[in-house]
């Protein structure tokens, strides 16, 4: 009696925690959800892919700049992060719409594949583009013309590594079955491989030019961030060691180019002497505040990859620099100067010269010259891990699976977000910012609705 007296409550407290879910908010985002991606795939895309900004009308458009109707932009917020909005649609619903569309930026982005094996910001699908860059899959032309074009690719920006992320995941999402797109993704991780200089570092861009610091290792921008993290992935996918090789020489390299006590943090960019290096004009050699917090929670993440904590053991001195670094303002400069650790700003005259200063009383705008950089969740972390050790750490992190309480909970927690998203959309399924189709919004607004669907079907 009593067994069958708690089944009866058991079932009374989850249908009365269902029974808070509002059926009518679940499908209106089911709705609203698909409005926004049908209006994506049907009116703005172009060749499967995407640019960042529209005009409403659609009459012109913007990636980081000015962009023709034929081209497609990579770097965040591109081509890749629309597809994986739509990947985590499709995560939530089951629906083949949904993929289809991540399937259709995919493609564009195995277009646009250079013949190196990365991308350029720019995917363009015009004849003038496939003549302006070359592109793979004109390999074999007997067009000589397409052939003959830009064949460079770009680390900075997260640009070839957020290409490559989608590929993986698509390769994936459709089991290895899509030649196209498994092949390109492995061509893609080939020449990240090859682009990893023995020092362990990834350049700015490559094949090297010859000229200029896109040769250089780049710390700036998270580049060999992005690189290594993509390894990571690529390892997990696949299970190549070559990929995990390649974390661990990038963990050496950065043990090796952290800079003496008490500058013990990194520059932007280091030369093939392993040597803080001038990038832009207003980018000088010397400590980097901002930058060198991007190097910590890396070592930290390729401790964890590794099991090994000897990537560990540049952080204490670099947490040191920081704590003896601040300024009286409570932030951090940029940049600092090799071996007196002064604070390093610039004037400019109209951004075309740039005058190198102690002062920062008349610094541009355009650049962050100073920040709120203290890596506290470095901090936070690298005393956790020493505390439990790496193995104990991990194992503390695993995800832990909702009850079903807990899932419809943080549904219902979510509601009050998922009105003002719908609240916001208009009737052919966009959301318009003073005239501007802005991707960043659909992204973010398409992976909200996702994650509220998923939760609320349990997926």
């Amino acid at each position: 009696m009593r067994k069958t007296m708690m089944i009866c409550v058991g079932i009374a407290l989850f249908a009365g925690t269902g029974w808070a879910l509002d059926q009518d908010l679940v499908k209106a985002a089911e709705m609203g959800m698909h409005k926004a991606v049908d209006y994506l795939r049907s009116d703005v895309a172009y060749g499967g892919g995407y640019l960042n900004y529209y005009l409403e009308d659609l009459s012109d458009q913007w990636g980081e700049g000015h962009a023709t109707r034929t081209q497609n932009w990579i770097q965040p917020p591109g081509s890749p992060s629309v597809g994986f909005a739509f990947l985590r649609a499709w995560e939530a619903t089951g629906d083949q719409f949904y993929l289809d569309g991540a399937k259709e930026v995919a493609d564009a982005l195995v277009y646009g594949q250079l013949e190196c094996g990365g991308w350029a910001y720019i995917v363009d699908h015009s004849p003038e583009g496939a003549k302006r860059w070359f592109y793979h899959h004109n390999r074999d032309s007997n067009d000589e013309s397409l052939k003959s074009g830009r064949n460079q690719a770009t680390f900075d920006d997260n640009v070839t590594q957020h290409a490559t992320r989608l590929l993986i995941a698509m390769d994936q999402a459709l089991e290895e079955k899509d030649q196209a797109i498994h092949e390109a993704a492995l061509y893609a991780l080939e020449f990240i491989l090859e682009a990893q200089h023995e020092s362990g570092g990834w350049p700015q861009r490559y094949p090297p030019s010859g000229r200029g610091y896109g040769d250089f290792f780049t710390f700036n921008d998270n580049t060999i961030r992005d690189c290594t993290d993509v390894m990571m992935i690529a390892y997990r996918t696949y299970g190549d060691e070559r990929y995990a090789e390649a974390v661990r020489k990038c963990g050496d390299f950065i043990i090796k180019t952290q800079l003496p006590k008490p500058q013990a943090v990194w520059g932007q960019q280091y030369d093939f002497d392993l040597k803080p290096a001038w990038a832009r004009r207003f980018e000088p050699p010397g400590p980097c505040g901002g930058e060198s917090r991007g190097v910590l929670r890396l070592l930290t993440e390729i401790a964890l990859f590794t099991g090994d904590e000897k990537y560990l053991a540049p952080i204490p001195a670099a947490l040191d620099w920081y704590k003896s670094s601040q300024l009286p303002d409570g932030r951090w400069a940029r940049f600092y100067e090799l071996k007196t650790n002064r604070p390093l700003y610039f004037t400019s005259d109209n951004r075309t010269s740039y005058w190198l200063t102690y002062d920062d009383s008349d610094c541009p705008d355009h650049y962050g010259f100073k920040g709120q950089s203290y890596p506290s969740r470095t901090e936070t972390a690298y005393n956790e891990i020493k505390e439990k050790g790496i193995e104990q750490y991990l194992k503390d992190r695993e995800p832990k699976q909702m009850t079903e309480q807990e899932r419809i909970a943080k549904a219902e927690g979510m509601e009050g977000t998922v009105r003002e998203i719908l609240d916001a959309q208009d009737e052919r399924g966009r959301w318009v910012d003073k005239g501007l189709i802005k991707m960043p919004t659909f992204e973010r607004n398409i992976q909200r609705l996702a994650a509220y669907l998923k939760l609320v079907k349990g997926r």
